[in-house]
């Protein structure tokens, strides 16, 4: 090469490095600082809101554009969060033949440390609220950045955040903060004519690592005029092992327990704002046997339709805790108070053990209890929150219900109503056409029942052995130690069968029962019952029949004894005298029911007595039984010597030991003064006069004189007995 060329090639080298280093030092010489009034007036006039920005550069190398740093969109002075848009840096690169020709074309966008935060007032108002709308209200330099920003065809994220902050949610001074964090992704293909695809990706209710995904095109843009919100919008989303604990401040049923975890896998067609179509499957995973919510997994068809404020529910099908449940219908009025009309149904009989299976009603059913049987459930829940009002049915056929694995409840079928309405406790009604409650058959079974706060009030009735059994019971399931109150009602009801269904005692009482009854207990079983109930009541019994107290023939027998020394006979109808009522006053304790007035009545005959039967089937009375005018004269002339003056000859008995064998006495004391008296006054008559009243007196006991002088002057004064012919 010549000298001249090789001195032309160094001075070529020497100014491509001048320009190189030009290039280089251009960001950092050249300041956009000039024409930062200009373009934040522009943003300001787009967006009607106060903008700030940074540092403001060129860029060379990288491709032709711009970059600011520490950009924000301000909120206005009512909200108290500072930015509704903010970002550590974003840069524009533009498309260099564009410009050559004096047109502006953005090729890509860059957003780091991007944050958009939007705010709820406690009105329900949002900071976001005039963007919604602003397609019907855009200004001339508005709509001209409207049209700038069809030709950005990319735009990328780093670090981005979503955060929501609700005044209304959670209190105003300490309001409920959820964010979507360590957002990224991009856009690309953005353009007037062509849909554009983004592909984001962050981390959302959980501790660390991005679990939600979102991936899609939206657009073509709609035309000029026309709101955002309509540009077409396809994608698919992903949010997995989402925390529902994070929640707890809008679902009260999660502050206590952790309810686990959910996760849902969706697709969305439709419009931006406008109607979407949302298809996918969810899961629930509960944290553990007090979850308030049960193991969930299922599909679902939604039609979100926000320009109408509508939500319609397509049939989903979901399998709860085994339950296989289908769910329809719309919920109304959404930007203002939702309206739901939403209907749960299982797709036809299911087994109760599946519905037994949710965590909230298996922790309230105790662990010896069990249920069984097919179920087909339809409930409606309607209204507006705090006043949604829910009713529902459940058809159940072979229904059984079995305590320590025995059968205490049996129906071959059964319809059971539920209803509430905002705050109120849950209620209904059970109806059965027949069944039998442990051995007690019944028929025509009504109960009202209802459901607050994990206690249950029962009140039912039903047709029961030729009579009605009614009555209240109140237990409270969540606190299975707290006392739990009864009271029954007996009308007309056989006594021998009942007694017979309901315990292993046989013929042992008859007769026609009326009564009350209430008692508490900790707890209704039997156990229970037995070592704490306490309560009182009334019983009355018509053509009552104490089969195993053999009290008449104890009567029968004892006075048989003193007349065989007495010399009178006993009539054999003695023996098979019945009582026709019994009455008593009920007072239950310590394990034993007392009748401390108990009275029976018969036909010439009563008795009355104080004692008790215990629940563990013993029996302890002590009363006396009066046998009537007729009776006595049955006894012959002995009859009036016994008497009292009315007539009537009372004998002290007592009975005890086991309640089907219990051993009847009468008071031996009694039985010989009787045959003293009827003695005395056989000898009396046989000596006659003076003479045989005083001998009467001292063998009846009923001598006033106490000194054997007396006794004597009596016998002188009597007249002398009459000969007996020979």
């Amino acid at each position: 090469m010549s000298p001249t060329g090789r001195r032309l090639l160094r001075i070529a080298a020497i100014l491509l490095g001048v320009l190189i280093l030009v290039v280089l030092a251009l960001p950092y010489v050249v300041s956009l600082d000039a024409v930062r009034a200009r373009v934040i007036s522009a943003a300001e006039a787009s967006l009607h809101r106060k903008v700030e920005i940074g540092k403001m550069r060129i860029q060379i190398l990288t491709g032709p554009g711009a970059s600011v740093e520490n950009l924000a969109v301000l909120n206005g002075p009512k909200w108290s969060t500072h930015s509704l848009l903010s970002a550590d840096r974003a840069s524009v690169k533009v498309a260099l033949w564009p410009l050559l020709s004096k047109r502006i074309e953005v090729r890509k966008v860059v957003l780091d440390g991007a944050t958009i935060t939007i705010e709820r007032d406690p009105d329900g108002k949002r900071n976001i609220d005039d963007f919604l709308s602003a397609g019907q209200r855009e200004s001339g330099p508005a709509s001209r950045t409207a049209a700038a920003a069809l030709l950005v065809s990319r735009i990328e994220i780093d670090r981005g955040r979503l955060v929501f902050v609700d005044r209304k949610g959670g209190n105003p001074e300490k309001p409920v903060t959820i964010a979507l964090d360590d957002l990224n992704g991009s856009i690309t293909d953005i353009g007037p004519k062509t849909p554009a695809r983004f592909d984001l990706a962050a981390q959302f209710l959980v501790e660390k690592g991005r679990n939600v995904s979102l991936k899609g095109t939206v657009g073509p843009p709609p035309p000029e005029g026309a709101p955002v919100g309509e540009s077409p919008l396809q994608a698919s989303f992903s949010a997995k092992l989402l925390q529902l604990k994070r929640l707890a401040p809008y679902v009260a049923a999660f502050r206590d327990n952790d309810p686990g975890t959910l996760s849902i896998e969706a697709k969305v067609d439709g419009k931006v704002l406008g109607a979407l179509k949302v298809t996918g499957n969810l899961a629930v995973d509960p944290a553990g046997a007090t979850s308030p919510i049960p193991t969930t997994d299922g599909t679902f068809a939604l039609t979100l339709d926000w320009p109408k404020g509508t939500l319609a529910i397509g049939r989903s099908l979901f399998d709860v805790a085994s339950l296989p449940l289908a769910v329809e219908g719309r919920v109304d009025d959404l930007k203002k108070t939702p309206r739901a009309d939403v209907r749960i149904s299982t797709p036809g009989e299911v087994s109760i053990d599946d519905v037994t299976g949710f965590p909230g009603i298996a922790g309230r059913l105790p662990d010896n209890v069990r249920l069984g049987g097919k179920l087909r459930l339809d409930a409606r829940i309607q209204g507006s929150p705090p006043d949604l009002e829910t009713t529902g049915t459940v058809d159940t056929t072979s229904l059984t219900v079995t305590l320590n694995g025995e059968p205490v409840f049996t129906a071959p079928s059964a319809q059971t109503t539920l209803g509430s309405r905002g705050q109120a406790p849950l209620s209904g009604r059970v109806t059965a056409p027949s069944g039998k409650l442990k051995n007690l058959d019944f028929e025509k079974l009504v109960a009202d029942w209802t459901w607050e706060k994990g206690t249950l009030t029962l009140i039912p009735t039903a047709g029961a052995f030729g009579g009605k059994l009614s009555g209240r019971v109140e237990s409270n399931f969540s606190q299975p130690k707290s006392e739990s109150h009864l009271a029954l009602d007996v009308e007309g009801v056989q006594a021998q069968p009942l007694v017979e269904n309901l315990t292993t005692l046989r013929n042992v009482f008859a007769g026609t029962l009326n009564g009350k009854m209430t008692l508490s207990s900790r707890g209704l079983s039997w156990d229970a019952v037995s070592k704490t109930a306490h309560g009182e009541g009334h019983l009355s019994v018509a053509d009552a029949d104490l089969r195993t107290v053999q009290l008449m023939p104890e009567v029968a027998r004892a006075l048989a004894t003193v007349g065989k020394v007495a010399g009178f006979q006993v009539p054999a109808s003695l023996e098979s005298t019945k009582f026709s009522t019994l009455e008593t006053s009920l007072k239950l304790a310590d394990g034993r029911v007392a009748t401390p007035d108990l009275s029976l009545a018969g036909r010439d005959v009563s008795a009355r007595a104080d004692g008790w039967v215990g629940l563990d089937k013993t029996v302890f009375y002590e009363g006396q039984v009066v046998l009537g005018p007729a009776v006595v004269k049955s006894l012959g002339n002995a009859g009036r010597y016994v008497a009292d003056p009315q007539g009537r000859l009372a004998l002290p008995f007592r009975v005890t030991g086991d309640v089907t064998a219990p051993k009847v006495t009468i008071d031996e004391a009694i039985l010989l003064d009787l045959g003293r008296r009827v003695l005395a006054h056989q000898a009396g008559a046989k000596v006659g006069g003076t003479a045989g009243k005083v001998l009467g007196d001292v063998l009846g006991g009923d001598s006033k004189t106490s000194s054997p002088i007396d006794l004597l002057q009596q016998l002188l004064k009597a007249p002398a007995p009459t000969p007996t012919p020979k």
